[in-house]
């Protein structure tokens, strides 16, 4: 037994000495060193493809499902409040569950967390395929975004936690930029789905093609909750935990599907740098109340406060502006692709939000046949978002390393974006400064990346899936307030905004740490 801060740590030896090093059962590493020496490999790959797979599930499961309400608005004759309560019902899942699921996750570790939720968000979504009414299809949404909330924090906790610090942050991007394929996920399916007419007699319902749809946008949950059973535990999760045998076999297998020998990987003992800690959950006499309260409030004291305080602030940057804009993608696309000399396009970037407010309200009022299928605007937005970001996100993969000046520059374009768009006349540059209003979204992994690392092991998951919760519900203000005063009182929006993300930047600026990435 090795004590560390009055915690008894066992050391379990279970692999045979190596005969090769008769001294290697001498050292005792720290977690970094240990995790490092796995190499990057096949089993570091797989699950970047696995959870990437989720995360994108995750993203279709939340924000496709405007896309299934537009689908079933004809078979359940919906009226405008039924639509506005179920595209409501996503946001429900992540504000309410984030704080049990970050104490699951701390106390039962990252991959049970992750498979529950992508089994459960799964199994939500298949079912309500078979909704026999829109109350429901909104409730079985509710129980898949309680699932599903779980996905984003589990999933960058896991694979930042199983990878070592040299390829840690560029995995954590490529991964952002599956995520930023959302939008194309479910809206080029959706488009070509909700075309077919077919209507199946399946004696409690008819299946058509929303339903086919719902199937279809539920797939990769599925598929990476079966893929995910193929990985192993969060490590440095058992090690924090004390359970040292299973994180010693865990490191000799990922070893050893990155292709190493088994005889010769040289960790025997592992260690962590940062105090350890293990959560009682079995303790009968515990109120598990008490227990969530007691895993949640050292985020709010010293000395994690402060740290707590700069992340959520500048996620509730991140997501408020960038969700405040993204209602206005599809009209922006489609009325760029008829045409920059027409008059819509004349005038700065208000002006044109102004025109398509008006000629929507316009096309709204008049619209009387009952349509399940989706506009050729939001089709090209969910392509040109798709490409654009996740393109943007996989060059700069390379600049991981660079986390905080990656922040810094993905929050200075949108303010230089910002204060363009209310000066600017040109109709090219104000498609030009509408994107870079929207790059906001790339800060997503990098922000996540400081989730994992700036905060210790018992404590990550709840911290990770708080500031899903403090996104969602900044992304809700976002579309119901900015989008609303976007309207109204455009030029004085596009200032209130500069000025929120010029804080966001002197945070990221003066709080964050620097980028000197640890060489092992």
């Amino acid at each position: 037994m090795t004590v560390i801060n009055g915690q008894k740590l066992e050391i379990s030896v279970i692999y045979e000495k190596p005969k090769h090093n008769e001294n290697s059962e001498e050292k005792i590493y720290e977690y970094e060193e240990a995790i490092y020496l796995t190499g990057n490999g096949w089993y570091n790959r797989g699950l970047l493809t696995t959870l990437s797979i989720g995360l994108l599930g995750m993203g279709i499961d939340i924000f496709g499902f405007s896309v299934i309400v537009t689908g079933c608005t004809c078979d359940f004759q919906l009226e405008l409040w039924q639509k506005s309560t179920m595209l409501s019902m996503p946001f429900v899942g992540p504000i309410v569950m984030s704080i049990p699921w970050g104490y699951i996750s701390d106390t039962k570790g990252r991959r049970k967390t992750l498979l529950i939720a992508l089994w459960g968000s799964f199994l939500s979504s298949f079912i309500s395929a078979f909704s026999s009414n829109w109350i429901m299809l909104a409730v079985l949404k509710v129980f898949s975004s309680c699932f599903s909330s779980a996905i984003q924090s589990g999933a960058y906790a896991l694979l930042g936690e199983s990878c070592s610090t040299k390829v840690r942050g560029f995995y954590m991007l490529i991964m952002t930029s599956v995520l930023m394929l959302f939008l194309l996920s479910y809206v080029v399916p959706g488009f070509f789905i909700l075309q077919l007419n077919f209507v199946y007699d399946l004696v409690f319902i008819e299946f058509t093609p929303w339903r086919l749809l719902t199937l279809v946008m539920a797939a990769p949950l599925g598929i990476s909750a079966a893929l995910l059973h193929f990985f192993y535990e969060s490590p440095k999760f058992l090690v924090n935990a004390g359970r040292n045998r299973e994180a010693l076999e865990y490191l000799g297998k990922i070893w050893v599907r990155n292709g190493g020998d088994e005889d010769e990987y040289p960790v025997r003992k592992v260690i962590l740098k940062e105090e350890a800690k293990v959560t009682i959950v079995n303790d009968d006499k515990a109120n598990l109340l008490i227990s969530i309260w007691r895993q949640t409030i050292p985020l709010f004291q010293a000395p994690l406060l402060w740290r707590t305080l700069q992340l959520f602030f500048l996620t509730s940057v991140i997501y408020t502006i960038n969700n405040s804009f993204v209602m206005w993608m599809p009209y922006i696309v489609e009325t760029f692709t008829a045409g920059v000399s027409t008059e819509s396009l004349s005038g700065n970037l208000c002006s044109i939000i102004m025109r398509i407010s008006n000629h929507t309200a316009t096309s709204t009022n008049e619209e009387i046949i009952c349509s399940s299928s989706i506009h050729t605007r939001t089709l090209l937005s969910g392509v040109t978002h798709g490409l654009v970001f996740a393109g943007i996100t996989l060059a700069v993969s390379k600049l991981a390393s660079r986390k905080k000046a990656l922040m810094i520059l993905f929050l200075l374009i949108p303010l230089l974006s910002c204060l363009g768009a209310v000066f600017n006349q040109n109709s090219i540059a104000s498609l030009l400064l509408y994107v870079g209003l929207m790059m906001t979204n790339l800060c997503m992994g990098v922000l996540f990346a400081y989730y994992v690392e700036l905060f210790p092991t018992s404590y990550r998951g709840m911290a990770a899936c708080l500031g899903v919760m403090v996104a969602r519900i900044s992304g809700l203000s976002g579309v119901n307030f900015l989008g609303m005063y976007l309207m109204t009182n455009c030029e004085i929006t596009f200032y209130a905004l500069s000025a929120y993300l010029l804080s966001g930047i002197a945070v990221a600026s003066y709080f964050l740490p620097p980028d000197n990435p640890k060489k092992i």
